[in-house]
């Protein structure tokens, strides 16, 4: 059995949050394949997004919207992604598991 590498197990992680989007939201309430989308990213850009998540964790301790959001925008995070949040943003019962996600995303790139 091969190891996972940090890379694959976050865009596994990834990959999981927009499949729990698209269920939680209905893809016909979404202007994208948000799975589609994030699969078509490799393991080193959401990598990538993680180090920028860690590098900027006070959006995520604070539960920053608009500083999340401005962050990817900032790092040439795709569209999608950015899509993903405004989605979640306007659902509050969705709000606790998304946060819990992005701590993840930064705790790992920290590992």
């Amino acid at each position: 059995m091969t190891e996972q590498t940090k890379g694959d197990f976050l865009k596994e992680k990834m990959t999981n949050l927009a499949r729990w989007v698209t269920e939680e939201v209905g893809q016909e309430n979404l202007p994208v394949d948000i799975i589609a989308g994030i699969d078509g990213r490799s393991a080193v850009e959401i990598t990538a997004l993680s180090g920028a998540l860690d590098a900027n964790n006070v959006h995520v301790t604070t539960r920053n919207w608009s500083g999340l959001v401005q962050l990817m925008n900032d790092h040439g995070v795709a569209n999608e992604l950015q899509q993903v949040v405004v989605a979640v943003q306007q659902r509050p019962p969705m709000h606790e598991k998304f946060w819990r996600y992005m701590d993840l995303f930064v705790v790992v790139a920290r590992q």
